[in-house]
Order: C-alpha cells, then structure tokens, then sequence
C-alpha cells in the first residue's frame, strides 16, 4: 500500500499537532497556580523578572503561536521559535534538575517536530502558501507551467 498520495498533507498535521501542544503548554502557564513554584524553584537563577509575569508573558505567546502554527501563519519563523524553546527546555534544566525525564521527552520530540516543519514549511494548506500565491497573482511574477 503507498501513502505518498497522503505527503501533501504531512506539513499540516505536523502543524496541528505541534500548535495543539503549545496552545496546551500556553493554556497551562495562564491557568495551573503550582507552576509558579516549579519555575521559581528551577529557574530562578536565569528569571530577570518575575516568575508570574513570565509565565502570563509566556503563556500568552504560546497561545498566540499555537494558533499561528495551525493556521500556517508565518509557518518557518515559529518553527524557529519553536525549536529554540524546546532547545532552552532542554538545556537550561538538565544543567539544574534531572527529576523529570518525560518533559526532556517532550522537549526533544517537539524540537525535532519543529525542526522538519522549518525544513518542509507550512505545506500546500496553509496561510503562507495562500499568501504567496496571492501576492505573485497581484505582481504578475507566478512562474508559468511547462
């Protein structure tokens, strides 16, 4: 049996699932009050500001990059971010605590996520390919078939 008709929609559940994660990680920084104790107790030395500032801050960008991410919205620029995050997930803990091996888990699967979705973009459903079409549409400068 062959899947390759199924590739052109790879990047878009790659997308949704990656999105899905960080609006939950958002969502969890804005709502669950013991988070304040984990992040000041682990990383307390790297904070320059306050823990529940940083988490609003944070949580609020998640959320915003979660539903950037399924959309398809500047697809290759939050994958970047994403990936990063993830990186900062897994350094800057393992140089602190080692207690919580599934979140390292977490953190690499995500990074390597993010990392073949900057590699292939946000696919054929997604704004940025709308938006590209759009705009060579409007330029005139769409290469031509053949």
């Amino acid at each position: 049996m062959k899947f390759t008709r199924f590739d052109r929609f790879s990047p878009l559940t790659l997308r949704v699932f990656l999105g899905l994660t960080v609006l939950f990680w958002g969502y969890e920084k804005l709502t669950l009050e013991k988070l304040v104790g984990s992040y000041s107790m682990d990383y307390q030395r790297f904070m320059f500001i306050d823990v529940n500032a940083f988490l609003n801050f944070g949580g609020w960008l998640q959320l915003i990059m979660g539903v950037l991410l399924i959309a398809g919205v500047f697809t290759r620029f939050n994958a970047v971010a994403l990936a990063l995050m993830g990186i900062v997930t897994i350094i800057i803990p393992g140089m602190i605590v080692m207690k919580d091996v599934p979140h390292f888990a977490y953190a690499f699967a995500l990074t390597g996520g993010a990392l073949v979705l900057l590699i292939r973009g946000g696919g054929k459903y997604s704004f940025d390919k709308y938006w590209r079409h759009f705009k060579c549409a409007r330029l005139n400068t769409c290469e031509q078939p053949g």
